[in-house]
């Protein structure tokens, strides 16, 4: 397993930490399949009965590490169709390591402090509940890299929050503070996440992870379909000339000049 994702298991709860503090625990591919290989090692560990995902260095996820590139590397190189069949691919890929973290058999609780920025949002997204500290600020700003929120954003948000604020959020890429995010639902409560860790490791396991079951097999039956979808209107942003230009203007902490092709 990657030293950029963490996992301690202190039976009945597992903590599953990003460890690239000195980035904000900005996401890379290794952070990606690290948060998959977490997700199965805490799975593998019959004791655990909750799992606190957290990030190292008092900050949660600060979204797409921009420095370190882009996760396409040369995929989108090529003809047009080549290429759209393997930016498609790439985008399951990632889809799936987070969705590994979702699918983690016992209650999964982030514990968001200080960022919560795109992808980080979007893992967070992945888990059954959500805490944040005071102070912390959150965004899904993928619009601003001229790129779509791919990793679920599109398909978990609105369906957390309801449509028309989740539209809002995307479509402006503004940022918001953990107050605002108490109030439309994002987080559950601004609460210490290992309090309520162990409050339900002290229920019944089976019966908890029979509600979790019970629960996401019915409201996230057709996230596999969303998902699809997401990656397939992903796929033209990404091999674009806006995206490219906001890549860049991120790196250089500019705002980039869209010109829509």
């Amino acid at each position: 397993m990657t030293s950029k994702v963490l996992v301690e298991i202190k039976a009945p709860v597992a903590t599953i930490m990003l460890n690239k503090p000195e980035r904000l625990n900005a996401v890379d591919v290794e952070v990606w399949e690290g948060i998959r290989e977490a997700a199965i090692a805490v799975d593998a560990a019959p004791g655990v009965r909750a799992v606190v995902l957290e990030g190292a260095g008092g900050a949660f996820c600060a979204g797409l590490d921009v420095k370190a590139g882009s996760t396409l590397g040369r995929l989108d190189e090529g003809s047009p169709a080549t290429a759209m069949l393997r930016i498609r691919e790439h985008l399951t890929h990632l889809q799936e390591c987070f969705t590994r973290l979702e699918r983690v058999r016992v209650p999964v609780i982030a514990a968001i402090q200080r960022v919560c920025i795109g992808a980080g949002v979007e893992l967070a997204l992945c888990c059954d509940i959500r805490l944040a500290a005071e102070g912390t600020i959150f965004s899904i700003p993928e619009v601003q890299l001229g790129i779509v929120p791919d990793m679920g954003g599109t398909q978990r948000l609105p369906r957390t929050i309801g449509i028309g604020m989740a539209k809002e959020l995307i479509y402006t890429a503004r940022r918001f503070d953990a107050t605002e995010a108490l109030r439309i639902g994002f987080v559950n409560h601004v609460y210490p996440a290992g309090e309520l860790a162990a409050e339900i490791a002290a229920n019944g396991p089976l019966a908890v992870q029979a509600a979790k079951q019970s629960i996401d097999g019915t409201y996230w039956r057709e996230l596999p379909h969303w998902l699809h979808w997401e990656a397939e209107q992903a796929v033209g942003p990404l091999l674009s000339e806006d995206r490219r230009a906001g890549m860049k203007a991120a790196a250089e902490r500019k705002r980039a000049d869209f010109q829509g092709h």
